[in-house]
């Protein structure tokens, strides 16, 4: 990953920097679904014709996509919405931007919630369906076609994050079966 095509690239990897031991081998697949969740809010609130900058260019996107699952490996546990909330508040208070912590903690608090969390443009919902389009490889894609997500995944290659999400649901079930997905939220 010395290479990154734009400025997005290169900011989600300055993010990321820091958690680099952390997230082992498992860096660039991280890294990559980042980087698909934001260009797939980008790709919903552009055909959505909503009013404002694109999400991958706003704080509360960068700082919810960045932390919205790190807490798996920080944390080290597959009930982690919580440590990476706590993750992405002392981030924002590092970087003097508390105004929008409230913000980003219900964004990755809600990004596994079954139900809508809002309209389509609402910060914590496009970024939910964001999330989603990417965890169903495009299965689930909001009018998005498929050929656009399809970009995405060969701009941002899996790298084997959707290996590691079902090893990490087998290890779970198999620990605790009554609570196979704690993240998921109604």
């Amino acid at each position: 990953m010395t290479e990154h095509t734009s400025e997005l690239d290169q900011a989600m990897a300055e993010r990321l920097e820091p958690w680099t031991a952390r997230l082992g081998a498992d860096r660039k697949a991280y890294f990559h679904h980042v980087l698909r969740v934001l260009r797939a809010a980008d790709l919903l609130f552009a055909r959505s014709g909503g009013p404002g900058p694109l999400p991958s260019s706003r704080e509360e996107f960068r700082t919810a996509a960045t932390f919205h699952d790190l807490g798996i490996w920080a944390a080290c546990t597959f009930d982690y919405l919580e440590p990476s909330c706590a993750l992405a508040g002392d981030w924002l208070i590092a970087h003097d931007r508390e105004d929008i912590a409230e913000l980003v903690a219900e964004m990755i608090r809600d990004h596994h919630r079954v139900r809508p969390a809002g309209g389509a443009n609402d910060p914590v919902e496009l970024f939910r369906r964001a999330d989603l389009i990417d965890v169903t490889f495009g299965a689930r894609r909001y009018g998005l076609p498929y050929a656009a997500y399809s970009a995405l995944t060969r701009r941002y290659p899996d790298s084997g994050f959707h290996f590691k999400l079902v090893e990490l649901t087998v290890r779970r079930a198999l620990i605790h079966p009554l609570s196979p997905l704690p993240m998921i939220r109604w």
